[in-house]
């Protein structure tokens, strides 16, 4: 389609069968840019310097695990570091959370190879979040559009990318048909 002057799209777009056919205008149009924050620098240094596998945890009304249908289990963390742990020798995890001590709390990660990038950088900033879970080269992600773009990003030619299963029906549907590349591996 060609259009001229500015155009606004409204919507989720997370699926790549919209713009498979011009995913590098994409990934160059939605090039991230790196927060002025050293904290952020540092610490992508040291994702940079790791097998990385951000994890997503996105917590739904009530905030911090309560009683949301849409928050997703436990099991679900566990099964995908589980099965992180049996491709990766030793990966880094790499928590992304709206609530980090909340998330940090249900998946007692080994500490020795977390980092919790809220803790570290102090703040709430969606931006920095996406810009450093892009660095990461794998990726568990949540029932979020938030994680979804972040693996899609990711620049890792051989990445994992796990995901939920989508759920087409019921209070706890997610996604659609098409919503996941066929290279994503669902639990």
């Amino acid at each position: 389609y060609r259009v001229s002057g500015t155009v606004y799209l409204d919507g989720l777009w997370q699926s790549e069968g919209y713009f498979k056919d011009v995913e590098a205008v994409i990934r160059r149009d939605l090039e991230i840019v790196p927060p002025p924050d050293e904290v952020a620098h540092r610490l992508a240094a040291r994702i940079l310097e790791a097998d990385a596998v951000a994890v997503h945890v996105r917590w739904f009304d009530p905030p911090g695990g309560g009683s949301s249908a849409y928050n997703l289990p436990v099991g679900y963390y566990q099964r995908a570091m589980a099965e992180m742990e049996r491709r990766l020798d030793k990966p880094l995890y790499v928590l992304f959370s709206d609530d980090p001590e909340a998330a940090r709390s249900m998946l007692a990660l080994p500490p020795e190879r977390t980092l919790v990038v809220g803790e570290i950088l102090k703040t709430t900033n969606p931006a920095a979040d996406l810009w450093l879970m892009i660095q990461c080269k794998h990726f568990i992600i949540a029932n979020s559009t938030f994680s979804w773009w972040g693996a899609w990003l990711g620049g890792n030619e051989d990445k994992i990318v796990i995901t939920p299963g989508v759920r087409l029906e019921g209070k706890t549907a997610w996604g659609f048909r098409g919503l996941l590349p066929d290279h994503w591996h669902t639990i």
